[in-house]
């Protein structure tokens, strides 16, 4: 578990940041006890923060234990006004629906947030089985098909900065460099991006970006494909209905 860093330039606010995140993974609610043991803030500073938090509503006193904490209501209404701000979900689950019957995979719907892909909408094959793609997952662009399918498709000056901003959390990127620029070559040149093992886990995806009339990535859909490594005749299958779908989406954004 993640815990305050020692010297942060605003501690109050890392330490709410990873309390909120805490109580949001968290399968039952916290006491205040239990969430300062587990992100190493003192009880005297948590107490402060938890109160603040109660106060604006972004956590709540859990009814079914005692002196327990739970997400507040202004945690939904933040991720209700984002969630209807994506214009596109709408479009996404009719097309997403055929796709899914066309090849039998599990379809997600990624948005670009600053330098990160966040997964806003899915349909599921009912035989996929359960997957550790979840609403919410987030990864750096680099680290995901969808990602990198929308990277392809944004300027260089972006990708330039994209890489400097990332070299500052994981100056490790560095020796990855010739990879994801060949990645980002071959999304742009096929029209699709493939990853194995995306983010560590058992499956690979294959994504397609969607574009709005200026020709720029606004999101990106996504198959998840059982299976460790998905090989280029694979993904050639793939992306036929893949590329397809993501024109539909695309031809409903203005």
């Amino acid at each position: 578990m993640e815990s305050v860093r020692t010297k942060s330039k605003a501690p109050a606010v890392d330490a709410s940041v990873l309390m909120l995140n805490l109580i949001a993974r968290s399968n039952y609610p916290l006491t205040l006890s239990e969430i300062c043991s587990q992100i190493g803030l003192p009880p005297a500073s948590g107490h402060r923060i938890i109160n603040a938090l109660l106060e604006h509503q972004m956590v709540a006193l859990d009814p079914n234990r005692k002196k327990a904490y739970c997400i507040g209501s202004k945690i939904f209404q933040i991720a209700s006004t984002i969630y209807n701000k994506q214009s596109i979900i709408p479009f996404f689950y009719p097309v997403a629906e055929i796709l899914k019957n066309e090849i039998h995979k599990s379809i997600f719907l990624y948005a670009p947030v600053g330098n990160k892909v966040v997964a806003v909408a899915k349909v599921e094959f009912s035989v996929a089985g359960l997957l550790t793609f979840q609403l919410g997952q987030t990864m750096p662009l680099h680290c995901s098909a969808s990602g990198i399918a929308i990277l392809s498709m944004l300027s260089d000056e972006f990708k330039t900065d994209y890489i400097k901003a990332e070299e500052k959390s994981d100056p490790n990127i560095t020796y990855s460099l010739d990879e994801i620029n060949d990645d980002l070559s071959r999304a742009k040149r096929l029209g699709y991006a493939v990853t194995q093992k995306e983010n560590g886990s058992h499956f690979s995806s294959i994504a397609a970006p969607v574009l709005n009339l200026r020709n720029e990535p606004i999101a990106a859909i996504s198959a998840v494909i059982n299976g460790e490594f998905l090989s280029k005749q694979s993904a050639r299958h793939y992306s036929k209905n893949l590329v397809q779908a993501a024109r539909q989406l695309s031809a409903h954004i203005i």
